[in-house]
């Protein structure tokens, strides 16, 4: 059985559902030096990721599934992979594909 699974370390006491949200996907990936994020004024990763999408935008990863666009913290995306399980529910194989971008419904639990 292959189930489609978000990780978004924003919020983890709520797991996220994929509800059939586009998924970009990654087209380029490049690191970054350390230093002092512009938009935060926080200290990045010793090796921060940035993701290139397939729309042009770039994301970059803050470490423990933590992922926003590059250019604004407003914007929170979640890494989505594709899992195979056996019949046990044991892991066979996994696959990312890409990233979708998080919205936040409260109505709907979804952060």
């Amino acid at each position: 059985m292959k189930k489609i699974i978000v990780h978004a370390g924003f919020h983890p006491e709520v797991k996220r559902e994929y509800n059939g949200e586009h998924i970009y996907k990654v087209v380029k990936i490049r690191e970054g030096v350390a230093g002092k994020d512009f938009h935060t004024n926080s200290r990045l990763n010793d090796e921060t990721v940035f993701y290139g999408l397939d729309n042009g935008g770039w994301i970059k990863s803050l470490g423990n599934d933590k992922y926003e666009t590059d250019w604004t913290g407003e914007e929170r995306w979640g890494r989505v992979e594709e899992v195979e399980y056996d019949e046990k529910g044991e892991v066979v194989s996994a696959q990312d594909l890409g990233f979708i971008i998080l919205r936040v419904d409260r109505a709907k639990g979804i952060l």
